[in-house]
């Protein structure tokens, strides 16, 4: 049950968000949508911010519990519905003062698939290297980089930026 309130908050975010100004939507705003008390709200996440790290992570373990190192198309699609289902949020994220805290979510979220996979080709989850840990961490900057300059273009073109990522990490 907790985890299809939590669910359901972060839906309720999503239709709200695509209503109002992120900057403008409230706990109240979310609890008042789920109908249930700003307890319930406050015993799953400290603040919107918290919940919406919890949502990026669940997404995050969700792709990458699909890599297959030997298959990444395996993968692709379900990043590319992560980052459609967020569209509009990470649209309305541009003119706010939290965009930062959506950057680093988007960040997080490249850099932890990134680590997964190169984890599971190399067999070695623990010891990546410095090297390599530099590498994956400049790829996930450039890999955010590419994914606002998209929602800052009329357009959002997910598939091309997760396709180029998939063939850029099949040749490590």
């Amino acid at each position: 049950m907790p985890k299809k309130t939590k669910e359901a908050l972060v839906n309720a975010f999503l239709e709200l968000v695509k209503e109002e100004p992120f900057d403008k939507i409230t706990v109240t705003d979310l609890v008042e949508k789920c109908n249930i008390s700003r307890q319930t709200f406050y015993y799953h996440f400290d603040d919107i911010q918290r919940m919406l790290e919890w949502a990026f992570d669940s997404e995050t373990k969700a792709v990458c519990a699909l890599t297959d190192s030997d298959d990444l198309s395996s993968n692709e699609e379900r990043y590319i519905e992560f980052f459609n289902r967020y569209d509009t949020m990470l649209r309305k994220t541009l003119n706010s003062v939290k965009f930062i805290n959506i950057f680093n979510l988007i960040e997080k979220s490249f850099y932890d698939c990134i680590t997964f996979y190169v984890s599971s080709i190399r067999n070695d989850e623990q010891n990546i290297g410095k090297n390599v840990e530099y590498v994956i961490s400049y790829t996930a900057g450039a890999y955010t980089a590419l994914i606002i300059k998209t929602i800052q273009s009329e357009k959002s073109d997910y598939e091309t930026i997760i396709k180029n990522l998939s063939a850029s990490l099949k040749a490590i």
